[in-house]
């Protein structure tokens, strides 16, 4: 019987070698993914940032840096700090801290908002920022002009006292999850809510 004739058979490849890509001698491996260099530019300076905000007022949309927002937080924080303290010693400077505290929430919460975007979050995490704040500056004005305590005032509105130390509560747990998210670095790339302010390629 004759034998046939049996042709050299290249070495079987496992299943790891198998996976590999297969490159032609003198051609380069092509990267997996290509990764531009990015750049951050400058952080906005204090005047920058409150004229920005300012500026934007009204703007919900796009994103803001962590300079933008949190040098129109410090100036904010002066104003109602030195307005509180006033007002202990000028009735009328308390009212007028009251109004300004409520006419400078706009801004406030559009740059949170613009903020929350620049992270590549949701900005209705500031919805129970705005909550806490505006019932606070509301309860603030009623007591300058009916001249009532906050505690009677919020007898009056959650029939207990106990019930709106709970809303407070409430409140302020869901304050911590926007202010981790406004300290966050900016997204490095650029998100639905439009280009990095920061980072530049």
């Amino acid at each position: 019987m004759e034998q046939q004739d049996q042709q050299p058979q290249p070495p079987a490849l496992n299943e790891q070698e198998e996976e590999k890509p297969r490159v032609a001698m003198g051609q380069p491996i092509p990267m997996s993914q290509y990764q531009p260099r990015v750049t951050a530019s400058p952080m906005m300076s204090p005047v920058k940032s409150i004229v920005t905000c300012f500026k934007k007022c009204f703007v919900f949309k796009g994103r803001a840096r962590r300079s933008e927002f949190w040098w129109f937080s410090l100036l904010l924080f002066i104003v109602y700090s030195a307005l509180t303290w006033l007002g202990r010693f000028v009735p009328v400077v308390g009212e007028i801290g009251g109004i300004c505290a409520f006419l400078l929430s706009i801004p406030q919460f559009a740059a949170a908002t613009r903020r929350l975007h620049d992270t590549g979050n949701s900005g209705w995490w500031i919805f129970a920022v705005f909550i806490l704040f505006l019932g606070n500056n509301i309860v603030s004005l009623i007591t300058i002009f009916t001249h009532d305590s906050s505690e009677e005032i919020a007898r009056a509105v959650f029939h207990d006292y106990a019930n709106y130390v709970m809303f407070l509560i409430i409140c302020s747990i869901l304050v911590i999850t926007p202010l981790v998210y406004a300290i966050m670095d900016s997204d490095r790339k650029e998100n639905k809510y439009g280009p990095s302010p920061k980072y530049q390629n």
